[in-house]
Protein backbone atom coordinates (compact mmCIF):
# COMPACT_ATOMS: atom_id res chain seq x y z
CA UNK A 1 0.00 0.00 0.00
CA UNK A 2 2.62 2.42 0.93
CA UNK A 3 4.39 1.49 -2.90
CA UNK A 4 1.02 2.12 -4.40
CA UNK A 5 0.90 5.48 -2.44
CA UNK A 6 4.30 6.75 -3.44
CA UNK A 7 3.49 6.09 -7.29
CA UNK A 8 0.34 7.94 -7.35
CA UNK A 9 1.66 10.42 -5.74
CA UNK A 10 4.75 10.99 -8.33
CA UNK A 11 1.88 10.80 -11.06
CA UNK A 12 0.14 13.80 -9.22
CA UNK A 13 0.74 17.55 -10.70
CA UNK A 14 3.41 19.19 -9.07
CA UNK A 15 2.25 21.48 -6.42
CA UNK A 16 1.79 25.37 -6.17
CA UNK A 17 4.38 26.92 -4.99
CA UNK A 18 2.48 27.12 -1.58
CA UNK A 19 3.11 23.92 -1.57
CA UNK A 20 6.33 23.57 -2.65
CA UNK A 21 8.60 26.97 -2.42
CA UNK A 22 6.49 29.17 0.58
CA UNK A 23 7.28 31.92 -1.62
CA UNK A 24 5.64 35.08 0.04
CA UNK A 25 3.95 36.96 -3.18
CA UNK A 26 4.54 40.93 -2.18
CA UNK A 27 1.27 43.23 -2.13
CA UNK A 28 1.08 46.18 -3.59
CA UNK A 29 -0.14 47.58 -0.58
CA UNK A 30 3.86 47.17 0.95
CA UNK A 31 5.61 50.53 1.51
CA UNK A 32 9.37 49.56 0.06
CA UNK A 33 12.36 51.54 1.20
CA UNK A 34 15.08 48.87 0.93
CA UNK A 35 14.94 46.43 -2.18
CA UNK A 36 17.19 43.50 -2.05
CA UNK A 37 18.17 41.72 -5.41
CA UNK A 38 20.75 38.92 -6.49
CA UNK A 39 21.11 36.41 -8.93
CA UNK A 40 23.25 32.74 -9.43
CA UNK A 41 23.11 30.18 -6.86
CA UNK A 42 23.55 26.48 -7.15
CA UNK A 43 20.02 25.31 -5.52
CA UNK A 44 21.93 21.85 -4.00
CA UNK A 45 24.90 23.91 -2.59
CA UNK A 46 24.63 26.10 0.92
CA UNK A 47 23.16 29.25 0.45
CA UNK A 48 24.60 31.34 3.71
CA UNK A 49 24.25 34.74 1.58
CA UNK A 50 20.32 34.83 2.31
CA UNK A 51 21.10 34.75 6.07
CA UNK A 52 22.65 38.15 4.88
CA UNK A 53 19.67 39.38 2.83
CA UNK A 54 17.10 38.15 5.77
CA UNK A 55 19.52 40.70 8.44
CA UNK A 56 19.44 43.13 5.71
CA UNK A 57 15.93 43.83 6.30
CA UNK A 58 14.85 43.94 3.26
CA UNK A 59 11.04 44.82 2.41
CA UNK A 60 11.14 42.94 -1.25
CA UNK A 61 13.50 40.28 -2.75
CA UNK A 62 14.56 40.06 -6.49
CA UNK A 63 15.19 36.98 -7.52
CA UNK A 64 16.91 38.75 -11.45
CA UNK A 65 17.59 34.78 -12.81
CA UNK A 66 19.63 31.38 -12.28
CA UNK A 67 17.72 30.85 -9.24
CA UNK A 68 18.76 27.57 -10.40
CA UNK A 69 20.94 25.62 -12.42
CA UNK A 70 18.13 23.33 -14.32
CA UNK A 71 20.31 22.22 -17.11
CA UNK A 72 23.69 21.69 -15.38
CA UNK A 73 25.03 18.90 -13.22
CA UNK A 74 27.25 20.40 -10.14
CA UNK A 75 29.09 17.47 -9.17
CA UNK A 76 30.22 16.70 -12.68
CA UNK A 77 30.17 20.21 -13.95
CA UNK A 78 28.64 18.82 -17.12
CA UNK A 79 25.49 20.09 -18.86
CA UNK A 80 22.28 18.31 -19.71
CA UNK A 81 18.93 18.00 -21.95
CA UNK A 82 16.07 18.77 -19.30
CA UNK A 83 12.78 17.70 -19.29
CA UNK A 84 9.65 18.91 -17.31
CA UNK A 85 10.45 16.35 -15.14
CA UNK A 86 14.33 17.42 -14.24
CA UNK A 87 13.08 21.04 -14.27
CA UNK A 88 10.29 20.42 -11.31
CA UNK A 89 13.03 18.39 -9.66
CA UNK A 90 15.70 21.01 -9.46
CA UNK A 91 13.25 23.69 -8.33
CA UNK A 92 11.96 21.20 -5.40
CA UNK A 93 15.91 21.22 -4.58
CA UNK A 94 15.54 24.89 -4.14
CA UNK A 95 12.64 24.56 -2.20
CA UNK A 96 14.02 22.17 0.39
CA UNK A 97 17.08 24.33 0.70
CA UNK A 98 17.77 25.55 4.15
CA UNK A 99 18.89 28.94 2.90
CA UNK A 100 16.12 29.74 0.47
CA UNK A 101 13.60 28.64 3.10
CA UNK A 102 15.04 31.17 5.15
CA UNK A 103 14.87 33.76 2.83
CA UNK A 104 11.00 33.21 1.57
CA UNK A 105 9.78 32.95 4.98
CA UNK A 106 11.03 36.30 5.57
CA UNK A 107 10.63 38.21 3.09
CA UNK A 108 8.30 38.58 -0.04
CA UNK A 109 9.87 37.82 -3.32
CA UNK A 110 9.46 38.83 -7.36
CA UNK A 111 11.27 37.10 -9.75
CA UNK A 112 12.55 36.63 -13.67
CA UNK A 113 14.99 34.67 -15.20
CA UNK A 114 17.87 33.62 -16.51
CA UNK A 115 19.19 30.96 -19.46
CA UNK A 116 19.99 28.18 -16.72
CA UNK A 117 16.61 28.21 -14.65
CA UNK A 118 14.83 28.96 -18.24
CA UNK A 119 16.45 25.71 -19.28
CA UNK A 120 19.41 26.00 -21.66
CA UNK A 121 22.44 27.92 -21.25
CA UNK A 122 22.46 29.38 -24.90
CA UNK A 123 18.62 29.17 -24.78
CA UNK A 124 16.39 31.98 -26.19
CA UNK A 125 13.03 32.18 -28.03
CA UNK A 126 13.51 28.43 -30.13
CA UNK A 127 13.68 26.68 -26.86
CA UNK A 128 11.12 23.77 -27.30
CA UNK A 129 10.13 23.56 -23.86
CA UNK A 130 9.91 27.10 -23.24
CA UNK A 131 6.02 27.35 -22.14
CA UNK A 132 6.51 24.01 -19.84
CA UNK A 133 9.46 26.19 -18.64
CA UNK A 134 7.15 29.30 -17.84
CA UNK A 135 4.44 27.08 -16.24
CA UNK A 136 6.86 25.16 -13.90
CA UNK A 137 8.62 28.94 -13.18
CA UNK A 138 5.07 30.89 -12.25
CA UNK A 139 4.04 27.71 -10.21
CA UNK A 140 7.17 27.83 -8.32
CA UNK A 141 6.90 31.65 -7.22
CA UNK A 142 3.63 31.75 -6.56
CA UNK A 143 1.87 33.32 -9.67
CA UNK A 144 -2.12 33.61 -9.15
CA UNK A 145 -4.03 30.78 -11.67
CA UNK A 146 -5.67 34.32 -13.39
CA UNK A 147 -2.66 36.85 -13.76
CA UNK A 148 -1.47 38.28 -16.78
CA UNK A 149 1.83 36.56 -16.59
CA UNK A 150 -0.69 33.51 -16.95
CA UNK A 151 -2.38 34.35 -19.98
CA UNK A 152 0.81 35.11 -22.13
CA UNK A 153 4.04 34.06 -23.24
CA UNK A 154 7.07 35.84 -21.16
CA UNK A 155 7.82 35.95 -17.48
CA UNK A 156 8.01 39.55 -17.75
CA UNK A 157 6.29 41.43 -14.67
CA UNK A 158 5.69 45.12 -12.92
CA UNK A 159 3.91 46.22 -9.72
CA UNK A 160 3.87 49.52 -7.93
CA UNK A 161 4.51 49.25 -4.31
CA UNK A 162 3.40 52.51 -1.73
CA UNK A 163 1.37 55.90 -1.49
CA UNK A 164 1.98 58.70 -3.84
CA UNK A 165 5.01 60.66 -3.02
CA UNK A 166 6.49 56.98 -2.04
CA UNK A 167 5.80 55.05 -5.17
CA UNK A 168 8.06 52.30 -6.20
CA UNK A 169 8.07 50.53 -9.53
CA UNK A 170 9.52 47.34 -10.04
CA UNK A 171 10.15 46.09 -13.60
CA UNK A 172 11.21 42.83 -14.20
CA UNK A 173 11.99 42.23 -18.00
CA UNK A 174 12.28 38.57 -19.72
CA UNK A 175 15.18 38.46 -21.54
CA UNK A 176 15.20 34.71 -22.99
CA UNK A 177 11.61 33.79 -24.09
CA UNK A 178 11.22 36.21 -27.32
CA UNK A 179 15.48 36.32 -27.30
CA UNK A 180 17.13 35.86 -31.18
CA UNK A 181 20.35 33.89 -31.43
CA UNK A 182 23.02 35.48 -30.92
CA UNK A 183 26.29 35.87 -32.76
CA UNK A 184 29.21 33.93 -32.07
CA UNK A 185 32.49 35.47 -31.57
CA UNK A 186 35.37 35.25 -34.11
CA UNK A 187 38.25 33.85 -31.53
CA UNK A 188 41.55 32.83 -31.54
CA UNK A 189 42.36 29.35 -31.95
CA UNK A 190 42.78 27.96 -28.59
CA UNK A 191 40.78 30.18 -26.64
CA UNK A 192 38.40 28.86 -24.33
CA UNK A 193 35.72 29.75 -21.80
CA UNK A 194 32.49 31.78 -22.01
CA UNK A 195 34.03 35.51 -22.04
CA UNK A 196 34.31 36.75 -25.09
CA UNK A 197 31.59 34.06 -26.75
CA UNK A 198 29.28 36.55 -28.54
CA UNK A 199 29.81 39.12 -30.90
CA UNK A 200 27.32 42.17 -31.30
CA UNK A 201 23.99 41.30 -33.44
CA UNK A 202 23.43 44.52 -35.08
CA UNK A 203 20.62 42.75 -37.58
CA UNK A 204 17.34 45.12 -36.97
CA UNK A 205 14.87 42.01 -36.87
CA UNK A 206 16.96 40.52 -33.62
CA UNK A 207 15.38 41.04 -30.83
CA UNK A 208 15.46 40.46 -26.90
CA UNK A 209 12.35 41.28 -25.56
CA UNK A 210 10.14 40.80 -28.51
CA UNK A 211 7.05 43.46 -29.24
CA UNK A 212 4.70 42.62 -27.23
CA UNK A 213 6.70 43.03 -24.70
CA UNK A 214 8.62 46.57 -25.76
CA UNK A 215 4.81 47.63 -26.12
CA UNK A 216 4.06 46.35 -22.33
CA UNK A 217 7.30 48.15 -20.75
CA UNK A 218 6.16 51.50 -22.88
CA UNK A 219 2.71 51.37 -21.44
CA UNK A 220 4.48 50.30 -18.09
CA UNK A 221 6.93 53.32 -17.96
CA UNK A 222 3.63 56.03 -18.28
CA UNK A 223 2.95 54.54 -14.93
CA UNK A 224 3.37 57.23 -12.03
CA UNK A 225 5.94 56.66 -9.80
CA UNK A 226 8.21 58.20 -7.77
CA UNK A 227 11.50 55.84 -8.26
CA UNK A 228 11.73 52.90 -10.97
CA UNK A 229 13.84 49.93 -10.82
CA UNK A 230 14.08 48.27 -14.37
CA UNK A 231 15.66 44.87 -13.96
CA UNK A 232 16.80 42.06 -16.23
CA UNK A 233 18.87 39.14 -16.05
CA UNK A 234 21.99 40.53 -17.94
CA UNK A 235 23.82 44.08 -18.21
CA UNK A 236 22.44 46.75 -20.19
CA UNK A 237 24.86 49.50 -19.71
CA UNK A 238 28.50 47.46 -19.64
CA UNK A 239 28.54 46.26 -22.81
CA UNK A 240 32.15 44.50 -23.28
CA UNK A 241 32.03 41.30 -21.88
CA UNK A 242 30.71 39.11 -24.74
CA UNK A 243 28.57 37.62 -22.25
CA UNK A 244 24.88 37.57 -22.11
CA UNK A 245 24.24 40.50 -22.48
CA UNK A 246 22.04 43.74 -23.38
CA UNK A 247 25.71 44.86 -25.86
CA UNK A 248 25.42 41.27 -28.34
CA UNK A 249 22.27 43.40 -29.48
CA UNK A 250 22.92 46.84 -29.42
CA UNK A 251 20.42 48.03 -31.35
CA UNK A 252 17.96 46.64 -28.27
CA UNK A 253 20.16 48.09 -26.21
CA UNK A 254 19.92 51.81 -27.35
CA UNK A 255 15.85 51.60 -27.65
CA UNK A 256 15.91 50.33 -24.22
CA UNK A 257 17.93 53.12 -22.84
CA UNK A 258 16.34 55.77 -24.95
CA UNK A 259 13.21 54.43 -23.37
CA UNK A 260 14.17 54.29 -19.76
CA UNK A 261 15.50 57.71 -19.97
CA UNK A 262 12.54 59.29 -21.59
CA UNK A 263 10.49 58.48 -18.50
CA UNK A 264 8.94 61.90 -17.57
CA UNK A 265 8.83 60.68 -13.63
CA UNK A 266 10.04 59.17 -11.39
CA UNK A 267 13.80 58.27 -11.17
CA UNK A 268 15.22 55.12 -13.37
CA UNK A 269 17.80 52.25 -11.97
CA UNK A 270 18.68 49.55 -13.96
CA UNK A 271 19.55 46.41 -11.92
CA UNK A 272 21.14 43.32 -13.48
CA UNK A 273 23.07 40.17 -12.83
CA UNK A 274 24.51 36.92 -14.42
CA UNK A 275 28.46 38.35 -14.57
CA UNK A 276 28.95 36.24 -11.06
CA UNK A 277 30.41 39.81 -9.24
CA UNK A 278 29.18 42.79 -8.17
CA UNK A 279 29.64 46.45 -10.04
CA UNK A 280 28.27 49.22 -11.33
CA UNK A 281 27.89 51.03 -14.29
CA UNK A 282 26.51 54.20 -15.63
CA UNK A 283 25.98 56.24 -18.75
CA UNK A 284 25.23 59.02 -20.36
CA UNK A 285 21.46 59.48 -21.91
CA UNK A 286 19.59 62.37 -22.88
CA UNK A 287 17.85 63.17 -19.61
CA UNK A 288 21.10 62.55 -17.68
CA UNK A 289 22.98 59.75 -16.27
CA UNK A 290 21.78 56.01 -15.82
CA UNK A 291 23.25 53.72 -13.62
CA UNK A 292 23.26 49.71 -13.54
CA UNK A 293 23.91 47.71 -10.51
CA UNK A 294 24.72 44.60 -11.09
CA UNK A 295 25.01 41.67 -8.56
CA UNK A 296 25.88 38.21 -9.19
CA UNK A 297 26.93 35.05 -7.40
CA UNK A 298 24.71 34.37 -4.15
CA UNK A 299 26.83 31.08 -4.43
CA UNK A 300 30.16 30.98 -6.66
CA UNK A 301 31.91 33.73 -8.24
CA UNK A 302 34.35 33.82 -11.14
CA UNK A 303 37.80 35.83 -11.05
CA UNK A 304 38.47 36.36 -14.61
CA UNK A 305 35.03 37.85 -15.41
CA UNK A 306 36.03 41.00 -13.99
CA UNK A 307 39.21 41.42 -15.82
CA UNK A 308 36.68 42.39 -19.37
CA UNK A 309 37.27 46.23 -20.05
CA UNK A 310 34.19 48.26 -18.40
CA UNK A 311 34.34 51.96 -19.35
CA UNK A 312 31.00 52.64 -17.94
CA UNK A 313 32.11 51.35 -14.57
CA UNK A 314 31.84 53.77 -11.63
CA UNK A 315 31.89 51.37 -8.41
CA UNK A 316 33.40 47.81 -7.91
CA UNK A 317 33.88 45.02 -8.98
CA UNK A 318 33.49 42.87 -5.63
CA UNK A 319 34.20 39.65 -6.45
CA UNK A 320 32.95 37.45 -3.93
CA UNK A 321 29.66 36.16 -2.72
CA UNK A 322 27.14 39.45 -2.97
CA UNK A 323 23.79 40.92 -3.02
CA UNK A 324 22.39 44.09 -4.02
CA UNK A 325 20.82 46.29 -1.76
CA UNK A 326 18.86 49.64 -3.07
CA UNK A 327 17.85 51.74 -0.24
CA UNK A 328 15.24 54.92 -0.40
CA UNK A 329 15.66 57.75 2.09
CA UNK A 330 12.54 59.35 1.24
CA UNK A 331 12.71 62.11 4.16
CA UNK A 332 13.43 65.58 4.04
CA UNK A 333 14.22 64.33 -0.01
CA UNK A 334 14.40 61.21 -1.62
CA UNK A 335 17.60 59.79 -1.80
CA UNK A 336 19.01 56.46 -2.73
CA UNK A 337 21.80 54.34 -1.95
CA UNK A 338 22.87 51.11 -3.84
CA UNK A 339 24.92 48.85 -2.01
CA UNK A 340 26.92 45.24 -2.60
CA UNK A 341 26.29 43.28 0.67
CA UNK A 342 28.78 40.32 1.20
CA UNK A 343 27.70 36.68 2.83
CA UNK A 344 28.79 38.19 6.16
CA UNK A 345 26.30 41.31 5.83
CA UNK A 346 28.98 44.15 5.00
CA UNK A 347 29.01 46.71 2.68
CA UNK A 348 31.71 45.96 -0.20
CA UNK A 349 31.16 49.24 -1.88
CA UNK A 350 28.20 51.52 -2.36
CA UNK A 351 27.31 54.37 -4.48
CA UNK A 352 24.65 57.54 -3.11
CA UNK A 353 22.85 59.50 -5.54
CA UNK A 354 19.56 61.63 -5.20
CA UNK A 355 16.53 60.32 -6.62
CA UNK A 356 15.21 63.76 -7.83
CA UNK A 357 18.62 64.31 -9.99
CA UNK A 358 19.26 62.85 -12.61
CA UNK A 359 22.76 64.13 -13.03
CA UNK A 360 23.91 62.37 -10.13
CA UNK A 361 25.84 60.02 -10.74
CA UNK A 362 29.33 60.27 -12.85
CA UNK A 363 30.08 57.86 -15.97
CA UNK A 364 33.78 57.21 -15.85
CA UNK A 365 36.34 54.92 -17.61
CA UNK A 366 38.64 51.73 -16.34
Amino acid sequence: MIHLLMVVLLLLPWGTAAETSRVRVPDSSLSVSRVAFGSCSFQSVEQPIFRAVVKAQPDLYLSLGDAIYGDYDIATKAAYAVTPQTLRREWQVLADNPGWQQLVAHVPVMATWDNHDYGHHSAGKEFPLKAESEEIFLDFFGEPSGSNRRSRAGVYDSEIFGPEGRRVQVVLLDTRTFKSAPVLAQRPEGTGGSLGKYAPNHDPAASLLGEEQWRWLERELKRPADVRLVASSGQVIADQKGMDEWGNYPLERARHLDLVSSTESGKSILLSGNVHFAEISAVDVASGTLVDFTSSGLTHVNKEYPKAPNRYRIAGPHIDLNFGLVEIDWEPSPTIVLKAIGVDGEVQFEYRMPAEDNDAAESGDD
